[in-house]
């Protein structure tokens, strides 16, 4: 038995083509698949490398070493050198008033005058009887050489002669109340009395102030009192005259220590010749209590201030870099560096907004006249 076997499928054969046509649809598959694969690779290595960002312009000083002073500051109130307000001390009708309000006048000038007529009248009387007793003893002494007297009777005339030398004593006193002058010299503010007016004893007419020096009173707390002594100056500042310091001098320490507020009392002194402060003013002191040399000072405007620390940008090397510092006092429109900085290192001043730690910067010399001298 002959087996006849299939013959071969012809190439032009419906099936024939479709596999032709698959297989070509899988190597273009493929191709596309190898192709998208390697074009991110070779995009990347066409793309050019981005260029480096300028540097940064920014205002720097460098830190400035001077001497610094241990300072206290506190508030004190100006005070007249002598300060009173006149009264009279007996009551009576004003007849004249010999000043002008806001004149400085000399000490022992009559300001009121009161009406001294019943008291001019008794002086006289009392000096009419003192002359007439005088006459009378001089007359007894001259009889008891004679023994025309007894010397009771010569005592009696010396008695009556010196009880009326105290009368005219006592009348001129009363007169002299009449005449209100001026206990010193000093400017006189404005009057409370007006000519014809009755006034009462201890009734205020006039204020009289001394301000050709003044004084502040202020307290320090008690853990500064052994730092404190007579003759160590001070810095003052009055809010009318801001930017100007007026010096003056510790004269007077409390011995007491405040039991309320634990501080301790002070009078200071200073001169005050063109009348420019006001008693009654308030005013900021600094009171020096040591000096220390080499300390470390940079513009406040350096300063990045944080919730838990201060920093401040150096340069180094042409870049920024971000230091924490510990800060002292402050003078001026400048801060003390405790800790965090070295002399001769460079801040930035300006342009903190536009750099950060790394960041590459160049450094413009800021201009000195922008700083308060320290």
């Amino acid at each position: 038995m002959k087996t006849e076997l299939n013959p071969p499928a012809s190439p032009t054969a419906p099936g024939a083509r479709r596999n032709r046509f698959l297989l070509r649809l899988s190597s273009l598959f493929a191709l596309t698949i190898l192709l998208l694969s390697g074009a991110g690779p070779l995009y990347a290595t066409e793309q050019k490398t981005p260029a480096a960002r300028p540097a940064t312009p920014v205002e720097t000083l460098e830190v400035r070493v001077t001497t610094a002073a241990q300072q206290i500051t506190a508030v004190g109130s100006l005070q007249s050198n002598e300060s009173v307000i006149l009264s009279s001390e007996i009551a009576g009708r004003v007849t004249q008033i010999s000043f002008l309000e806001g004149e400085t006048i000399p000490a022992d000038k009559l300001l009121i005058q009161l009406d001294d007529a019943v008291l001019k009248a008794q002086l006289a009387q009392a000096q009419a009887n003192l002359t007439l007793h005088e006459a009378d003893y001089r007359r007894a002494a001259s009889l008891l050489q004679d023994h025309a007297i007894s010397q009771q009777e010569r005592d009696t005339a010396y008695a009556r002669w010196t009880l009326d030398k105290a009368s005219v004593q006592l009348a001129e006193a009363q007169w002299r109340k009449t005449r209100i002058l001026a206990p010193f010299s000093g400017t006189l503010g404005l009057r409370l009395v007006s000519p014809g007016e009755y006034v009462q004893p201890g009734q205020p007419l006039v204020n009289l102030e001394d301000t050709r020096s003044l004084k502040v009173e202020f307290s320090i707390p008690e853990k500064y009192s052994a730092l404190i002594a007579k003759g160590q100056t001070f810095a003052l500042q009055a809010a009318a005259f801001a930017g100007r310091d007026f010096s003056g001098e510790i004269y007077a320490i409390n011995p007491l220590v405040a039991a309320a507020s634990r501080s301790l009392m002070v009078r200071g002194r200073l001169d005050n010749p063109d009348g420019l402060l006001r008693p009654g003013q308030f005013a900021d002191l600094q009171l020096t209590i040591a000096k220390r040399k080499d300390a470390l000072f940079i513009p406040e405007q350096a300063v990045v201030p944080q919730p838990q620390t201060n920093l401040v940008f150096t340069v180094v090397d042409g870049k920024a870099q971000m230091v924490p510092v510990q800060l002292g006092q402050r003078r001026k429109g400048w801060v003390e560096v405790v800790e965090g900085l070295v002399a001769g290192d460079v801040v930035v001043t300006g342009g903190h907004q536009k750099i950060g730690p790394g960041s590459q910067v160049t450094a413009i010399p800021a201009d000195p006249a922008l700083f308060a001298k320290i």
